[in-house]
């Protein structure tokens, strides 16, 4: 079984997004994966205009931390991004700006003075609990783009396509897929999970058989990570992998995004949420 470690985002930005607080959904500092692997973060700053940007850490939304410690490297939580140019945050970087934490799992919030466009990779490198790499990220990994969270979406109803599964895998599951979402709000958001086209109305949502629909809480200030799982078929084996659509209803603005894991590679595809009409 795939249990899929971080998904990759949800209504990605066009365009640099002006001043105000912007949300990274999926953030990691060696973050423990399958096979063995760590996963990091590191965030790139591009601003594209003629005068200097300043961005902050505003704050953290925990999904997993552990081996939280007091760090003395005196590092600063802010970058300034010089005009018309970029600056790399480094995941060792960030690690000491948020408290030198053995791991974490979550989204990150971030405070720009300025129009700025902010692109997270999230890589999965060899690691060692504890050690996060310095300087640039080498591996596989994924990008992710921060949104303004005056954009997010919601109250409504979300789609998120053409995600894939393994039912009847028969000892190797092809792909698997995964739900998160990230609330920066001081509200409780609800999300209603319904797959249309599942004939059986039950699946798996992070391990736990439930019936379709099915609502869950995404508490204030926290973020969260589900994978989805579909029950097999007693009558049928060794099928292939197939697609399908997730229609999620929230009831306030959250950060909602799927991802697709390739069983063989452990590399993930982006799938966004589209709102629906």
């Amino acid at each position: 079984m795939i249990r899929p470690l971080l998904a990759i985002v949800t209504l990605l930005a066009a365009a640099s997004a002006a001043a105000g607080e912007l949300i990274l959904p999926v953030f990691a500092v060696n973050a423990a994966g399958p096979e063995g692997a760590r996963r990091s973060t590191e965030v790139y700053l591009v601003n594209p205009e003629p005068e200097p940007v300043q961005v902050s850490v505003a704050g953290l939304l925990p999904g997993r931390i552990r081996g939280a410690a007091p760090c003395s490297t005196g590092a600063a939580q802010t970058r300034v991004v010089p005009p018309r140019s970029a600056v790399v945050w480094t995941a060792s970087g960030l690690a000491a700006d948020l408290g030198c934490a053995d791991e974490i799992a979550g989204a990150l919030l971030l405070s720009a003075d300025g129009p700025v466009r902010i692109v997270g990779r999230v890589v999965r490198t060899p690691g060692v609990r504890g050690e996060v790499p310095s300087g640039a990220l080498s591996g596989g990994g994924q990008e992710v783009e921060a949104i303004p969270v005056d954009d997010l979406p919601g109250p409504g109803t979300l789609l998120l396509p053409a995600l894939l599964w393994h039912r009847n895998a028969c000892g190797f599951t092809a792909f698997g897929s995964a739900v998160g979402f990230a609330n920066p709000g001081p509200a409780a958001v609800s999300a209603v999970l319904d797959i249309p086209g599942e004939t059986r109305r039950a699946i798996r949502v992070g391990g736990r058989e439930v019936s379709l629909p099915h609502r869950l809480v995404v508490e204030p200030g926290r973020w969260a990570e589900l994978e989805l799982a579909p029950l097999d078929l007693p009558e049928e084996t060794c099928l292939e992998p197939e697609s399908f659509d997730l229609e999620v209803v929230v009831d306030g603005p959250v950060a909602v995004y799927g991802t697709v894991i390739d069983g063989w590679s452990l590399d993930g595809r982006t799938v966004g949420a589209v709102e629906l009409r």
